[in-house]
């Protein structure tokens, strides 16, 4: 997820307080980029439906921006 850029500061803090409770909530791993931007690993069968109804507010009322990508396990060609 990234913030964009030009909220108010105290705006940003509180999207930001918002994201960090939900990832603690759910148990989740996450890493921050500077203050705007957020990674966070979602391991298969893991309940975070709290989690994205945070990020999709956040992303409908156009505080952010947000996408998904799906891992695949290391292997070494055959």
């Amino acid at each position: 997820m990234l913030f964009v850029p030009g909220l108010a500061p105290a705006q940003l803090a509180q999207a930001v307080d918002r994201i960090k409770s939900g990832i603690s909530a759910a148990g989740l791993l996450s890493e921050w980029s500077g203050d705007r931007h957020v990674a966070v690993d979602i391991p298969p069968d893991t309940d975070a439906s709290q989690l994205f109804e945070i990020m999709e507010r956040e992303v409908t009322e156009g505080r952010a921006f947000w996408e998904w990508a799906d891992a695949m396990p290391f292997s070494a060609p055959s």
